[in-house]
């Protein structure tokens, strides 16, 4: 059968969040939907002409039985039983959940928007991608009846980041972003930068209020019709900030132009630098830094060596489970160790069963050590990409405010990330990917890594 992935009024507008969409999913961060927009580019369609074969087709349905049995352990039994929004609660008690564009890590009403309250009250459906054991994605009624497709995400982007805590607002309000096709991340972002700028008089938008759920989705429509303050916030924070002046980009919540995800990097220090120098910018799912903030390992609101070898190592795993297609909520469970875990080259953790299954599938006959070493040369192969492009170090780095504005974390505690800190984890970073005092890869990164592959040799 046909499977189509197209783009929505968003993307025809070319916001720069547009998302594309397949079955109900959005590829949303990054922008795009826009780009297919620009090019007058509706849709994709396919049909497959041919079965994908694997070299080793026992091998990997071994292999698939274990993962199965051992995706319902405790790894993912959250994601299973409420879904991604169970983290509502927890990052709130930690202080952890950006509110009101990031002036507070806290939301007084937080459990009006919870997974534990919503699950009972409005839960409809459970959906799951394909072949998949966890089905995370909780369908809850909007007003009216309509399913809404939620997630963590979502609901801190158009809920506490704007401070808006109506349940019937925040679902409505990523419906509407479904139906537009928009980042819901980089749209609630914009509008809770442009809800601060309302109320300092920066934008002519006096009814752009944090906390009024009828001014979100009327931010929403005009972000979609490119009506009234539209055309500013389709742009995204960054550039919507160089417009107006004032000020305004100390607080615009972005990392190279990619909004922050709703984790806040005051009290997570090793995801402040993985969001810090990431090449995406602000993206958690390319760097899940956070693990080893909430693990309790290490002291979260410190930021030191320990958090530099988190944030190498989590954006390393996070390459290989990308180019393996694998979901990241999983990475628990290679992490507990399968059945080749700590073999093949003595590669540890999940490398070495990943490097099973990749010769199973497809006849490569690699190892853990090889895979990391492919790992290690994604991260800088997108480091290259950004340096022909433009990119300087002061790219690695994160919004002022987060610099400047310590947090009242609860018992009397501050939380603060200075500038003076996330430049020794950036520096400390760069070192350990072999690169120079400028985020370049260095002469012997390049070799090891057989980078120079890439730019003629």
């Amino acid at each position: 059968s046909w499977r189509v992935a197209s783009i929505g009024p968003a993307g025809e507008r070319g916001v720069r969040y547009a998302t594309v969409s397949h079955d109900g999913r959005h590829a949303g961060r990054g922008g795009l939907g826009a780009v297919m927009g620009t090019k007058n580019l509706k849709a994709i369609a396919v049909r497959a002409a041919t079965k994908v074969a694997s070299t080793d087709p026992q091998a990997v349905l071994a292999a698939a039985r274990d993962l199965r049995t051992r995706s319902f352990g405790p790894a993912t039994a959250k994601y299973r039983e409420l879904g991604t929004l169970a983290n509502l609660l927890a990052f709130n008690a930690i202080s952890t959940l950006p509110t009101r564009n990031f002036t507070a890590a806290t939301f007084a009403e937080a459990p009006r928007l919870a997974a534990e309250d919503l699950a009972g009250l409005r839960s409809v459906a459970r959906n799951s991608c394909a072949s998949c054991t966890i089905g995370c994605e909780h369908i809850y009624a909007a007003k009216g009846g309509a399913g809404v497709r939620v997630e963590y995400e979502n609901v801190f982007a158009l809920g506490p980041m704007c401070g808006v805590s109506d349940p019937d607002d925040v679902l409505a309000a990523s419906g509407r972003c479904d139906e537009l096709g928009l980042d819901t991340i980089s749209a609630g972002g914009t509008i809770a930068w442009a809800m601060e700028c309302a109320e300092r008089g920066l934008i002519d938008a006096p009814w752009l209020r944090f906390g009024d759920g009828a001014a979100l989705l009327r931010a929403l429509d005009e972000i979609g019709s490119g009506e009234g303050v539209g055309a500013l916030l389709a742009q995204g924070s960054r550039r919507a900030a160089e417009q107006v002046g004032g000020g305004s980009a100390s607080f615009a919540p972005h990392v190279k132009g990619l909004e922050l995800p709703g984790y806040e990097p005051r009290t997570l220090h090793s995801m402040a630098l993985g969001l810090a120098v990431n090449a995406r910018g602000a993206d958690h799912n390319r760097s899940g830094a956070y693990e080893a903030d909430l693990s309790g390992t290490l002291d979260r609101l410190a930021g030191g060596d320990a958090h530099v070898a988190a944030a190498v190592e989590t954006e390393d795993r996070a390459a290989i489970m990308d180019s393996l297609i694998l979901c990241k909520f999983l990475r628990g469970v290679f992490t507990e160790g399968g059945p080749e875990a700590g073999s093949g080259g003595g590669s540890g953790g999940p490398y070495d069963e990943w490097a099973s299954l990749l010769s199973a599938v497809t006849g490569w006959q690699v190892d853990g050590v090889e895979l990391r070493a492919v790992a290690r040369r994604i991260v800088l192969a997108k480091r290259m990409f950004n340096l022909r492009e433009g990119w300087t170090p002061a790219d690695d780095w994160l919004p002022q405010r987060l610099l400047d504005e310590p947090l009242e974390v609860g018992s009397g505690r501050v939380a603060a990330l200075t500038a003076q800190r996330l430049r020794a984890m950036v520096d400390g970073y760069y070192a350990a990917r072999g690169l120079d005092v400028d985020g370049r890869p260095g002469e012997a990164a390049m070799a090891d890594l057989r980078l120079d592959e890439l730019v003629g040799g």
